[in-house]
């Protein structure tokens, strides 16, 4: 159950690693420096959820699966000192080499988050790409946003499974977004071969030989809900119904104070195609698939590789279809995916009905899930520019919606970082719950001025 406590009643490395002599592999050719990291303190609790009688009956029995999945969009990330992106992108190419081989070890220390190490707002690339992609998209009718890695970890809460975890939680327009951000968080002194095989297996077109990562955005319908779930791609098959009818690109051409630099590459590649691929030491036996099927569903990844080693000798590459499992565990666990569901519901009315305040997600182990308030610096899902955007408040440059002038920019207010709020406390310092809207300024959706930073 939850309680409203307001009185408003191993993927996702970075595999650009420090290197080892003699390692001359794109991926693996930058250092990382490691960062001083800070973590801030916990906030007031707002809501908190636990797995004891959460109202599953409210449910459809029909939408406890995933159904209507289609590509939304992807782009590529380059050297990790760059915020450049590359749209539509290109996973990498399945060709594995010829077994036997020996591979080295991994060595070094991984980025925990591709994205948040290169962006300000890890989601931005993310709405940046979909927009790009699809001059005419409409977020209005998308519930939910998020990585894979954050869902996974709700997943995990009502599946029991112990995990802790922490990230932000904002409405923009009608989606609610789940923010991850690790900024530059390291995974240190990582140990084994599972990016020495990537490395070795897959390759990328000459024109993204500097992909870092291949980021892959796919839209699906769950629990009544439509999810638009972003999650870093292995790589596909070339020989597998891959290319996707081409999509009408509006990419800016020059970077602005509201943009990501960006370049139009690559190709779109079908969801049937795309692989998850995990190495396994002979030791330690058949890969767990209680393990893999949670996150291959939450992906709706079809084709799973495992490549079996010993110290680093691989010798057996097993690559089958994973379809007819995946469907098999949905079935199997429809009570914990009602759970899941239901709890997706409830955080969108607990996160609308706490807008007011700058909120994030939070669990302990076993614990229950908390929702709590930011405390110390507000963070932001987007420029408010690309929150305009999103919640359909932006005025268009020309008739049809595109940008004139390339910019990003339309006519009316793109409130920079600097601009104030226009939600301004109204009550004691003590009183966080009771805010009012300030209208001394001008309403920008009328008359394109928005009284704050003169635009």
């Amino acid at each position: 159950m939850y309680h409203n406590t307001s009185s408003n009643s191993h993927r996702g490395l970075w595999r650009g690693q420090a290197p080892r002599p003699g390692n001359t592999c794109n991926r693996n050719r930058n250092s990382t420096p490691k960062p001083q990291v800070t973590t801030p303190p916990h906030g007031r609790l707002i809501a908190k959820f636990t797995t004891e009688n959460l109202p599953t009956h409210t449910i459809q029995s029909g939408d406890i699966k995933i159904s209507d999945v289609e590509f939304a969009a992807s782009y590529s990330l380059v050297d990790r000192h760059s915020s450049k992106i590359i749209i539509p992108g290109q996973p990498a190419t399945w060709n594995p080499p010829q077994l036997p081989v020996q591979l080295p070890p991994d060595y070094g220390d991984y980025l925990r988050d591709h994205n948040g190490a290169r962006f300000k707002h890890p989601l931005q690339p993310t709405v940046q790409s979909l927009f790009a992609l699809n001059k005419r998209f409409d977020a209005s009718n998308v519930d939910i946003l998020g990585c894979a890695s954050s869902l996974g970890d709700i997943l995990r809460f009502t599946r029991s499974v112990e995990s802790t975890f922490r990230f932000d939680v904002e409405m923009v327009g009608n989606t609610l977004f789940i923010i991850r951000n690790h900024n530059n968080e390291l995974i240190p002194d990582v140990r084994g071969y599972g990016h020495s095989f990537l490395d070795a297996s897959t390759s990328h077109e000459a024109n993204l030989k500097a992909t870092e990562s291949h980021q892959r955005i796919i839209s699906y319908s769950f629990g009544g809900l439509k999810c638009l779930l972003r999650f870093e791609c292995d790589g596909y098959v070339d020989d597998i119904n891959t290319e996707l009818e081409a999509t009408d690109f509006s990419i800016p051409k020059t970077p602005t104070s509201n943009l990501i630099y960006s370049e139009n590459s690559g190709k779109a590649v079908s969801q049937q195609s795309i692989l998850e691929i995990k190495t396994r030491s002979h030791a330690r036996g058949p890969l767990d698939m209680s393990e893999q099927l949670p996150r291959l569903w939450l992906r709706q990844i079809p084709n799973l590789v495992t490549a079996y080693h010993s110290r680093g000798k691989f010798a057996a590459v097993q690559n089958r279809t994973v379809e007819r499992d995946v469907l098999n565990w949905e079935a199997e666990h429809r009570g914990d995916l009602q759970a899941f569901a239901s709890v997706l519901r409830q955080l969108i009315v607990e996160v609308k009905r706490a807008s007011h305040l700058k909120l994030e997600l939070c669990r302990t182990g076993l614990g229950p899930l908390e929702l709590r308030e930011q405390a110390g610096v507000y963070r932001e899902a987007l420029p408010a520019y690309w929150k305009d955007r999103w919640a359909g408040e932006y005025r268009q440059g020309s008739p049809d919606g595109d940008e004139e002038d390339g910019s990003g920019q339309g006519d009316g207010c793109v409130h920079s970082d600097s601009c104030p709020s226009l939600w301004e406390s109204a009550g004691s310092e003590d009183d966080d719950d009771d805010f009012a809207v300030d209208y001394t300024a001008c309403d920008f959706d009328t008359c394109g001025y928005c009284g704050y930073c003169g635009h």
